[in-house]
């Protein structure tokens, strides 16, 4: 995924600031191998879906709605194994989001994360929307931003 060096770098502080704090709260701490903490999304999905739009949809830039929300809501999109021959074989395919918008919105957010923290997963010189990653990183921080907002203020609650 390749975003401008401000862009990315802003967006994965945010995300590390916002994993940290949900890891400070038991019901949003999930449990890695090793034993090793991890934010439990899941809980964070399902937080964020019984909140009232004014505290999150609503809350969000009209850009940034339309970028996670608009168009398929299948994108960003996210990188697959086929296993061919024996062989492990990656390829980008476009996965639906959810239905519900509030956990569309947190599941784009993450996988705009998880393509840039994973190595920018996408070839530039393949890329089939050129130029709007920044877009998306920009969207995902503003996302990541309100989530600690929630969190900070009490109202995002397991």
């Amino acid at each position: 995924m390749p975003v401008s060096d401000a862009n990315a770098f802003a967006l994965l502080r945010t995300f590390g600031t916002l994993e940290f704090a949900l890891k400070r709260i038991p019901g949003f701490t999930g449990v890695g191998s090793y034993r090793s903490a991890k934010a439990n999304w899941r809980a964070v999905d399902e937080a964020v879906d019984a909140l009232p739009a004014s505290e999150f949809l609503d809350r969000m830039s009209a850009p940034t709605r339309d970028k996670l929300l608009g168009g398929a809501r299948h994108r960003p999109m996210v990188q697959v194994v086929d296993v061919i021959q024996g062989q492990n074989l990656t390829r980008f395919d476009l996965l639906p989001l959810h239905a519900s918008d509030a956990r569309a919105v947190i599941e784009a957010t993450r996988r705009v994360r998880n393509n840039l923290f994973h190595g920018g997963k996408e070839d530039p010189l393949e890329a089939p929307y050129p130029g709007d990653d920044d877009e998306w990183a920009v969207a995902a921080r503003e996302v990541a931003e309100l989530l600690l907002d929630l969190l900070d203020r009490q109202m995002l609650r397991p």
